[in-house]
C-alpha cells in the first residue's frame, strides 16, 4: 500500500522532532494514573479498568496523532465472542497502538522484552499480560501454561501468531500456539487484520509517517468442529485472513484512484472560474448567453 502521509520530507522531520518527545514524556506522565488503577484495583483479577486505561493510553498515541487515525470496523464480533483468542497479521511497532484502539478486552501476549519498556512495558506487568521468549522451549511451555489458566479464567487472548513483523507486509506463516490453545479449550478464533501500519513505522525505522490505519475484525471462527486438529483451524484463519488483507488492500487502492481523479479536476475547475473572472464574456458572446 502507497504512503497517504500528506507530509512532505521537510515535514516529516518536524512531525518527528515533536512526536518522539511527546510520546516519551506521556508514558512518564501516564504511568503514574496507571499504578494508582491498579492499586485501587487489585481485588480485580481481570484488570478491567487498567487494561481500559492502557487502551486509551497506547490508542491516542495513533488515533489522536495530527494527520493520523484509526477506523475499526466490526468491533461488536469481537464482543460477541466471549472469551477468545485474537489472532492478527504484524507488519509494524505501531500494530500494538491500533489494537489498543479496538478498546477490546484480552490480555496480551508478547516478547519478553516489552515488559522491560520505561512505563508503558511496566505497565504490561501491572496487567498481567503473558510473556513469551522466542525460541526458548521452557518460556513457551510457561506461556502455554498462563494462556490455558487465562482461558479458563474467562479471559480472551491477543496474540500475533506471525511471530514477528513481516519484513514486506504479507502474511507469514503462523504458528500453532494460539490455535492449540483454541482447540484444547474450545474457544473461537477472531481473526484482525490490520493495514496501514507497515507505511507508518516500516521494519527497521524510527520516521513516523502518519496516515490512517484500518482494524477489521472478522467473522470468529468456531474451533470445536476441528477437534483436536488444530493445524486445520490455523490454515483456514491463515486463509481468511489473507483474503480480508487482500480486500482490504483493493478499498485503499479504489481510495486512491479517487482522489487522484478528484484533485485535478477540482483544481481544474479552479482554474476555469478563476479564468471566467479575470475575462468576463462581452455583450454578443455566446459565453453570455
Amino acid at each position: 500500500m502507497a504512503s497517504r502521509s500528506p507530509l512532505g520530507a521537510v515535514g516529516l522531520r518536524v512531525y518527528n522532532a515533536f512526536y518522539w518527545p511527546y510520546l516519551a514524556l506521556t508514558c512518564v506522565i501516564f504511568f503514574v494514573p496507571a499504578v494508582a488503577i491498579w492499586t485501587l484495583t487489585l481485588w480485580d483479577r481481570k484488570k478491567r479498568a487498567l487494561h481500559a486505561f492502557t487502551s486509551f493510553w497506547g490508542a491516542h498515541y495513533l488515533a489522536w496523532a495530527p494527520y493520523a487515525s484509526v477506523r475499526v470496523e466490526h468491533r461488536e464480533r469481537g464482543l460477541a465472542a466471549g472469551p477468545c483468542d485474537y489472532v492478527s497479521n504484524h507488519q509494524s511497532m505501531v500494530d500494538i497502538l491500533a489494537v489498543f484502539a479496538t478498546y477490546l478486552p484480552y490480555r496480551w501476549v508478547s516478547k519478553r522484552a516489552n515488559f522491560f519498556a520505561p512505563f508503558l512495558g511496566w505497565t504490561m506487568w501491572l496487567n498481567r499480560y503473558v510473556p513469551l521468549r522466542r525460541g526458548h522451549l521452557p518460556s513457551i511451555r510457561r506461556m502455554l501454561r498462563r494462556c490455558e489458566a487465562e482461558l479458563a479464567a474467562g479471559n480472551s487472548l491477543f496474540v500475533f501468531p506471525e511471530g514477528t513483523r513481516s519484513p514486506d507486509g504479507e502474511l507469514r506463516a503462523f504458528y500453532r500456539g494460539a490455535f492449540w490453545l483454541a482447540t484444547r479449550h474450545g474457544v473461537p478464533i477472531v481473526p484482525v487484520v490490520i493495514e496501514g501500519t507497515r507505511d507508518i513505522l516500516p521494519k527497521q525505522s524510527l520516521l513516523i509517517r502518519p496516515q490512517e490505519v484500518v482494524v477489521r475484525v472478522l467473522p470468529p471462527v468456531d474451533a470445536r468442529p476441528f477437534g483436536r486438529n488444530d493445524r486445520g483451524l490455523r490454515d483456514q484463519v491463515h486463509a481468511a485472513m489473507g483474503s480480508a488483507l487482500a480486500e482490504l488492500r483493493r478499498d485503499f487502492s479504489a481510495v486512491l484512484e479517487a482522489e487522484a481523479v478528484t484533485v485535478p479536476s477540482v483544481l481544474a475547475s479552479s482554474q476555469a472560474h478563476a479564468s471566467s473572472r479575470a475575462h468576463p464574456a462581452k455583450a454578443g458572446d455566446p459565453r453570455s448567453a
